[in-house]
């Protein structure tokens, strides 16, 4: 499968999850984000969706949660009040359209 195939398939699968949110705060993991969207817990599924999600906490879309010093991976938060989650929850397809753009 292609990087972008995959690429799309997990923004697709980051808007699906702010869509059905039912709190005010959403943390993703890179291995949650991969399962979600069907690509597994193969380590290179996983490595593409820590990627995604470290592109878009370095555009400030995600913020990442105080390190633990016991667990390895990073856990990204996203809030009710950020821009991504009020794009979403505006208009999904042009959220995905815009994150496909930024993220190339």
């Amino acid at each position: 499968m292609k990087f972008e195939n995959i690429e799309k398939r997990l923004i697709e699968a980051l808007v699906v999850l702010l869509l059905n949110a039912k709190g005010r705060v959403v943390s993703i993991k890179a291995t949650s984000l991969a399962k979600l969207a069907g690509l597994g817990s193969d380590h290179s599924a996983i490595l593409k969706a820590a990627r995604l999600l470290q592109k878009l906490s370095r555009h400030q879309f995600l913020t990442t949660a105080p390190d633990s010093k016991k667990n390895k991976t990073y856990r990204y938060i996203l809030k009710s009040e950020d821009e991504l989650w009020q794009l979403v929850r505006k208009d999904p397809e042009l959220a995905k359209e815009l994150l496909v753009k930024i993220l190339r």
